[in-house]
């Protein structure tokens, strides 16, 4: 049975070495400085998320127009899975010069200050976003079309009425779960990647390259509800029970040692929001597909 997502490629041989050296010494620097990791981290790591799935979507989008969108030198690591090691370096660079540019020698002790190396992480995703959004308008350019903004719209909205069920069910059973940032982060993110691949299969018609949910959805497919309300509706459900339960289950760890339970938010959300981000910048570009 098929496991892993289809489409994965290996990057070229030089961008494999880079990738993994640059992910030892950073890795090892942020683990070496030990910085805090509060909940307003895996807010301020949201673009960077957001951003490592809309760097695929745009090396897809020019894979399969053969035009390079994403620049050549770097298009290799927008390719998947490379994407994902791809964006852990980038913010980890940022993160560790943030916490040399504050603090100094301290880091090396580590001792690091969370409030300035989290606005830092944030305003350089913020910027990163911005040159992705110009890389975006400039394939809506070079396919000279129009883009398409009702569906990215309304899998945002979508994502946000339905991320309410899970948000007011937790605040109403365990109050405490919700009071993290990161939670309300992750289930979000798990919601849009539910809603958006939702509306792709059953509105736009698009395929499911991660063999879990397409099986999911094959099987809602079969249901004598399908005529009516489409088969992504199981998707959605899967993705708030599964989300909900990690939080839950992470609760007590956050509480416990912030650190290291925050950055498990952080991943559990970033597994949610960069293929969503992926599927909007896709819809975005549909118009000119």
């Amino acid at each position: 049975m098929q496991v892993l997502p289809s489409g994965l490629v290996v990057p070229p041989l030089p961008y494999a070495v880079v990738l993994v050296v640059a992910t030892v010494v950073l890795g090892g620097a942020l683990v070496r400085f030990g910085p805090g990791v509060t909940g307003r981290h895996v807010v301020a790591l949201v673009p960077w998320m957001a951003g490592g799935g809309a760097l695929h979507a745009l090396h897809q989008f020019g894979a399969a127009r053969e035009t390079a969108v994403v620049p050549p030198v770097l298009d290799p690591l927008a390719t998947a899975p490379a994407v994902y090691v791809t964006t852990f370096v980038a913010v980890a660079a940022v993160w560790v010069v943030a916490i040399l540019s504050v603090d100094g020698r301290n880091a090396f002790d580590g001792v690091s200050s969370p409030a300035a190396d989290e606005r830092s992480v944030l305003a350089l995703g913020i910027v990163g976003g911005a040159v992705l959004l110009g890389l975006v308008a400039r394939a809506v350019t070079l396919a000279a079309g129009t883009a398409t903004y009702v569906w990215p719209a309304v899998s945002v909205v979508g994502a946000a009425v339905v991320t309410l069920v899970p948000y007011l069910a937790l605040r109403t059973s365990r109050p405490a779960v919700v009071t993290h940032l990161g939670t309300v982060v992750a289930l979000f993110a798990h919601a849009l990647d539910g809603v958006s691949t939702a509306v792709g299969v059953d509105v736009l018609g698009t395929g499911e390259r991660t063999p879990i949910p397409r099986m999911i959805m094959d099987f809602a497919g079969t249901l004598p509800t399908a005529p009516y309300i489409g088969k992504g509706w199981l998707f959605v459900l899967a993705k708030l029970v599964v989300a909900s339960g990690i939080v839950v289950l992470l609760a007590d760890y956050v509480e416990e040692d912030p650190t290291e339970g925050n950055l498990l938010l952080a991943f559990v959300a970033a597994v949610g929001l960069g293929p969503a981000a992926n599927n909007l910048v896709l819809f975005l570009l549909s118009g000119t597909v």
